[in-house]
């Protein structure tokens, strides 16, 4: 047996995490449930989403989120949990 240790490098876990291809593919994933539940509503907007990286405390994760813009959205949401479906979708 061998003894083999890894240190995991914060910096190169917050690079990671940031890097185009990891960023668009948590956009690509989020844009599919914002059209998803877009598509559940009569005018075809009222969810949004929103990306953005979290604080370096210690790694930063980004963050991709949807949320609701309309009223009608709102309450389309809270009757149907249209955000809960649309993410079982993408």
């Amino acid at each position: 047996m061998s003894n083999v240790r890894v240190k995991i490098s914060n910096k190169a876990m917050y690079d990671i995490r940031r890097a185009p291809g990891v960023v668009g593919f948590l956009e690509g994933k989020g844009e599919l449930v914002v059209d998803a539940a877009n598509a559940t509503l009569p005018e075809g907007v009222g969810y949004r989403m929103s990306s953005s990286q979290g604080r370096k405390k210690p790694s930063g994760r980004w963050a991709v989120r949807v949320f609701t813009s309309s009223d009608h959205a709102k309450r389309s949401n809270a009757v149907r949990n249209t955000l809960l479906r649309a993410l079982g979708q993408a």
